[in-house]
């Protein structure tokens, strides 16, 4: 078993069965492999040696940085891997190092303002039947439940009823590399209308009827119906392009700002390390010297 494409396979296998990552892990992992066994061809894997990465990653002059680190780490999980496993004799790129420098980039946030909009947003489309009324129901706790929460898009379609809790007030999440995590629910507004929408959607005909949010065929919603759904709703108050990861920013950003403790917002997130989270507290410091600039009493007093 020792040509690329059947170790790929047992990988991408692997990764599913046993390390449980999610099934937009597992395209990625499928889509690097894939570019990396298109240049290699189909070999033998001892006849890979480092220099084969090395001109893998020297033709990806048109790739972002980070998208390069991020093909380069896929494949040097997948060799880990196998020779932890014992699929291959040796790993023949082991200890392979190659500094790609990636810049940083701040997290895109939506202003206090636009979210109050956008929230508003679903509420006021008009609805004339129970099934209308049924898709603005669902559309108003989702846009809820995202800032509310700040869960990843993926948690979020992939949350059953039975994962809210109404007398605990908590959701349980399904995170990142099968992590589980439990989210209080504190917002007033959204626990009303999240549990008359869950007597709705239990007394619905659905067709699923175990996932949260449905699509209009009763199945369960997908990552691009709520891309969709908030970029209907955001085009009604704004011409910017607003994502369920900039309100995940967004609340972590604003949480930090009014005083919650960065552990918190951690857990919130689910971030397996606070050296992930800290990447709000410059967003934070950036605000702040904005705010300053724009109302110290010094830049009003004319000498």
């Amino acid at each position: 078993m020792e040509n690329l494409p059947s170790l790929i396979d047992w990988f991408i296998g692997h990764c599913a069965d046993h390390r449980k990552l999610s099934a937009h892990t597992l395209k990625a992992y499928r889509h690097d492999l894939a570019l990396f066994r298109a240049f290699a061809g189909d070999v033998c894997v001892s006849a890979i040696e480092r220099n084969v990465l090395q001109r893998w990653i020297g033709q990806m002059t048109a790739v972002k940085a980070r998208t390069t680190r991020r093909r380069l780490a896929t494949v040097k999980s997948m060799f880990s891997a196998l020779e932890r496993h014992e699929k291959i004799a040796a790993n023949p790129i082991a200890g392979f190092r190659c500094e790609i420098k990636v810049g940083k980039s701040l997290p895109r946030t939506v202003a206090r303002q636009t979210v109050r909009l956008l929230l508003r947003a679903p509420r006021k489309v008009q609805a004339s039947n129970p099934r209308s009324q049924a898709k603005k129901s669902q559309d108003t706790v989702l846009l809820e439940l995202l800032f509310a929460t700040g869960m990843r898009v993926s948690e979020v379609v992939n949350s059953n009823i039975s994962d809210v809790d109404m007398d605990r007030l908590v959701i349980s999440v399904h995170g990142k590399g099968n992590r589980e995590r439990e989210i209080p629910l504190v917002c007033d507004a959204l626990c009303e209308m999240l549990g008359d929408y869950l007597q709705h959607r239990v007394a619905s005909a659905s067709q699923n009827k175990d996932a949260l949010f449905v699509n209009r065929n009763g199945t369960r919603i997908s990552d691009q119906s709520v891309r969709a759904i908030l970029r209907r709703h955001a085009m009604r108050i704004t011409s910017r392009r607003i994502t369920p990861h900039m309100l995940r920013h967004t609340v972590a950003t604003l949480l930090l700002e009014d005083g919650v403790d960065l552990r918190h917002i951690q857990r919130l997130l689910g971030h397996s390390s606070i050296a992930t989270t800290t990447i709000y507290v410059q967003v934070s410091e950036r605000s702040q010297r904005k705010a300053l600039a724009a109302r110290h009493p010094r830049n009003k007093m004319a000498i």
